[in-house]
C-alpha cells in the first residue's frame, strides 16, 4: 500500500523541522510495517539472477547513473564484502572490486578500495569496453585518487584525483570530504580526520584530465552561490553533489545543495563541460533524482513552479517542462533512460515494499516487473535503495536488493 498524497504532504511541510520528521517518520513507517506487512519478502514474473564473488558475501553496484555491464555486454564489474552492510560503511575497511565474465559466469576480484559508500560504491564506472574506473585512498598521501583498469593489459593506472562522472578521456570530480561532513550516505571515511574548514572559493567541481593526469577546478560553490543568489543561502553550508555529464559529454548537470538551521534546499544547475557557463534549470527548493534523456532533456523529480513534488521532463536551452503524470503517484525515484525506456524505482511503501517500474517513452505504457522488501536493518546510511539500471543494449535490468537479507546486486532479463 503506497503512501498517499496526504501523507507526502505532511511529510513536506515536516521538511522545516528535520529532526521532527525524522522521529515521526520513522515511527509511522514502523507502525505501518506492522499493519501491512506481506507474507513474501520479493515478487516478479521475471528471472532475476543473483551477481556475487562469494555466496556468502554482499554484492552491490552502487548509483543509479550507470550501468555495470560493459557496452558490449561481455563483462560486469561491482563491489563485493563479508562486511556486515548493515553497518555504517566507515567501519569497514576496504571493499573489493570485481570482474565477472559474462560468458563464463566466472569472477575475479581485481582490486580493492577504501574509498566508498553503500549508496554508490567507489564510483564504478566503464570507461570502454577494456577499461573501468574506481575512486580509492592513497594512504601516502592521505588523499583519495582513482584507478583505471585494464582488462587486457591486467594492469592499472593511478590519477591523482578521485573522479565523480566520466566520458571518454576526461572526468569530473567533487570533494568527498564535504560529502563525508554534510552528506555522509555519499562521502568516504578513510581519512583519520577532516578537514576542519572549507572555502567556498577554491572548492566545488574539478576537470580530471584523464589523459595528462591533471585536475583543475571549473566552477567554484561561489560562483554557483553567486550565479542564483537567496537570501537562505547567507550562513548556510554549501556542497555539490550528483553530477551526471551528457550522452554527448558536451553539458553536465548537479546539484547545488545548502543547509540553513539543519534544512536542505536544492537547485538543479547546468553547464558545458568546461564550466564556462553555468545555468540554473531548478530552484524552488527541492530536487532529487535526475537522468539525462538525451542531449537537450532531463527528467527529474523535483518541485514545481506550481509547488508540487513531481516527475518533470526539462528542455535544457528554453526550461520548458512537461510533467510525466504515469509516475506521479508512485513519488519519489532513481530514474535510468536508455533511449526510449525509462526505469526507476520507489521508496518503501508501508509495508517496506520497494517497486520497480519500466516507462516506455513512444507507448506511454508504463508496468510494474516486480517489489522487493527492505527491513529496518537497512535504513539511513545503511538503506538499500534499488537503483535500477539499464544495460546499453537494453537486454537487461540490474538492480541493488535485501530482501534475502543481504545486500546483493541482480540482474533481469528484459523480455
Amino acid at each position: 500500500m503506497r503512501y498517499s498524497a496526504k501523507e507526502r504532504l505532511i511529510a513536506k511541510l515536516l521538511t522545516s523541522f528535520p529532526q521532527l520528521k525524522w522521529i515521526i517518520k520513522y515511527t509511522y513507517q514502523r507502525f505501518n510495517l506492522l499493519r501491512f506487512r506481506k507474507e513474501y519478502s520479493f515478487k516478479t514474473h521475471l528471472k532475476i539472477h543473483k551477481l556475487s564473488n562469494n555466496l556468502s558475501d554482499n554484492s552491490f553496484f552502487g548509483y543509479y547513473d550507470r550501468s555495470p555491464m560493459s557496452m558490449d555486454g561481455k563483462h560486469i564489474v561491482f563491489h563485493s564484502t563479508d562486511f556486515d552492510t548493515r553497518q555504517k560503511p566507515k567501519k569497514c575497511k576496504e571493499i573489493d572490486i570485481v570482474l565477472y565474465e559474462v560468458q563464463s559466469g566466472q569472477t575475479k576480484t581485481v582490486s580493492k578500495t577504501k574509498a566508498f559508500n553503500w549508496q554508490q560504491g567507489a564510483k564504478l564506472q566503464w570507461i570502454n569496453n577494456d577499461e573501468f574506473i574506481f575512486n580509492d585512498y592513497s594512504n601516502e598521501r592521505n588523499t583519495y585518487v582513482s584507478k583505471i583498469y585494464s582488462i587486457s593489459k591486467k594492469q592499472f593506472t593511478l590519477i591523482n584525483s578521485p573522479i565523480y562522472d566520466v566520458f571518454n578521456n576526461y572526468a569530473l570530480t567533487l570533494n568527498y570530504d564535504r560529502l563525508a561532513q554534510l552528506r555522509p550516505d555519499y562521502g568516504y571515511f578513510a581519512k583519520s580526520q577532516l578537514p576542519s574548514s572549507f572555502n567556498c572559493n577554491q572548492e566545488g567541481i574539478r576537470f580530471v584530465n584523464l589523459i595528462e593526469n591533471t585536475s583543475k577546478l571549473i566552477i567554484s560553490i561561489d560562483r554557483i552561490i553567486q550565479s542564483h543568489f537567496q537570501k537562505s543561502m547567507i550562513d548556510a553550508d554549501h556542497l555539490v553533489n550528483h553530477i551526471m555529464i551528457s550522452p554527448n559529454g558536451d553539458n553536465f548537470i548537479f546539484l547545488h545543495r545548502w543547509f540553513c538551521n539543519g534544512v536542505r534546499n536544492d537547485a538543479l544547475m547546468l553547464s558545458d563541460k568546461m564550466g564556462t557557463k553555468l545555468k540554473c534549470i531548478s530552484d524552488n527548493q527541492m530536487v532529487s533524482h535526475c537522468f539525462w534523456k538525451n542531449n537537450q532533456e532531463v527528467v527529474g523529480y523535483m518541485r514545481g513552479i506550481d509547488q508540487q513534488d513531481q516527475y518533470l521532463q526539462i528542455k535544457i536551452d528554453s526550461l520548458e517542462t512537461t510533467k510525466l503524470e504515469v509516475l506521479n503517484k508512485f513519488g519519489d525515484g532513481h530514474p535510468h533512460i536508455n533511449e526510449n525506456v525509462l526505469i526507476t524505482d520507489t521508496y518503501p511503501n508501508k509495508s517496506r515494499m520497494k517497486e520497480l517500474l519500466v516507462y516506455d517513452f513512444d507507448l506511454d505504457k508504463l508496468k510494474n516487473i516486480g517489489e522487493f522488501f527492505e527491513s529496518f536493518n537497512f535504513y539511513g546510511e545503511t538503506r538499500c535503495d534499488l537503483h535500477p539500471r539499464i544495460s546499453y543494449d537494453k537486454n537487461y535490468f540490474f538492480f541493488d536488493s535485501v530482501h534475502e537479507g543481504k545486500r546483493h546486486l541482480y540482474m533481469i532479463k528484459n523480455d
